[in-house]
């Protein structure tokens, strides 16, 4: 059995140089993570809670581009390796 661990996070809180595929939505109202497959908010994030008594206000509605509530949720790229110092 494998277990994988979701390494992204919202596009905005990512340096561009290290943001890579989009993988998912960030809700910004719950903090979950949705898979894009699904055209809708519908309270069962791939990553997040996932509590009954906690629903998010914005369950249901659709992902619609250009909405504030939510954006892109984007894979982690590794650092660049440091710059060596004094080689040029």
């Amino acid at each position: 059995m494998v277990f994988r661990k979701l390494e992204a996070a919202p596009e905005g809180a990512v340096e561009p140089e290290r943001r890579g595929r989009v993988v998912g939505r960030f809700c910004r109202a719950c903090g979950g993570f949705y898979p894009l497959y699904g055209a809708r908010h519908l309270g069962k994030p791939a990553l997040g809670r996932d509590h009954v008594a906690s629903t998010c206000t914005h369950e249901g509605e659709p992902f619609e581009p250009g909405d504030d509530w939510w954006e892109a949720a984007v894979e982690i790229l590794p650092a660049p390796p440091p710059a060596a110092e004094g080689s040029a």
